[in-house]
């Protein structure tokens, strides 16, 4: 298991993490993958997902009654897809290909918004391909919640979150079946994941009063944008400096 200053680190970035998707619906893996992924690279990406897994539990139970079931039903259908698809790329394409090919996908849907808003709808076809390219980039890195949440960009943040933490629950927990049967999720990681559950809870029992000032000032949608570059540029950069150190 990994020393003491690391489990603080993780700690303290999942407990962030789970302050902002609490309020906004995403970002967990957003601010606590790269710092996992820098302190202990072995014990990715399964200590997210279960993480994730918990953390989604928690908010889909807290705003499930706001849940879009229609779109959820569509979006994970492609994420079935992503997942099969990235349990073979788990073991074929490199981890750094893949950062910089989901990043390219996400800020050519946000430049499609910034210029036209009302380019990327709510549909059927939408809906299967963010689930599918969650599916893929979820399971291989733990970073999947932009590409769905960019679907859902216009709607109020409890429809948004409810609706991603319905999906998160079913997407993580296929994510985690998936690399446990080709043999890469190691008890290692499920452990250490463990570890970090209680400031998973901490963070999300701190979410509710920054989730209501976000929803009053209306401002949900530009967060999820900004969240959706942000996870853009840090899968860049991952995937920079990894081909660098190889």
């Amino acid at each position: 298991m990994p020393e003491l200053p690391v489990l603080v680190c993780a700690s303290v970035a999942v407990f962030l993490g789970a302050l902002v998707q609490g309020s906004l619906g995403v970002g967990l893996a957003l601010v606590s993958a790269p710092v996992v992924q820098i302190a202990a690279p072995r014990l990715m990406p399964g200590s997210l997902l279960l993480v994730a897994a918990v953390l989604a539990v928690l908010g889909a139970v807290r705003e499930i009654s706001h849940t879009d079931w229609h779109g959820v039903s569509w979006a994970l259908t492609g994420r079935v897809a992503g997942t099969a698809a990235a349990s073979y790329v788990v073991l074929v394409v490199s981890g750094p290909t893949l950062d910089l090919l989901s990043a390219g996908i996400t800020l050519g849907v946000v430049s499609l918004l910034a210029f036209d808003p009302e380019r990327l709808l709510r549909n059927r076809g939408t809906l299967l391909a963010s689930g599918a390219v969650a599916g893929l980039t979820g399971t291989t890195s733990s970073i999947g919640g932009p590409f769905i949440a960019l679907v859902y960009h216009r709607e109020p943040g409890p429809t948004i979150r409810g609706t991603l933490n319905v999906f998160y629950t079913a997407g993580t927990l296929l994510s985690l079946a998936s690399l446990a049967v080709v043999g890469r999720l190691p008890g290692e990681q499920l452990a250490f994941g463990a570890l970090l559950l209680p400031a998973v809870v901490a963070g999300f029992a701190l979410s509710g009063p920054v989730r209501r000032h976000v929803d009053g000032s209306g401002r949900t949608r530009g967060a999820v944008l900004v969240l959706a570059v942000a996870a853009a540029l840090v899968l860049i950069v991952r995937g920079l400096v990894a081909m660098g150190g190889a």
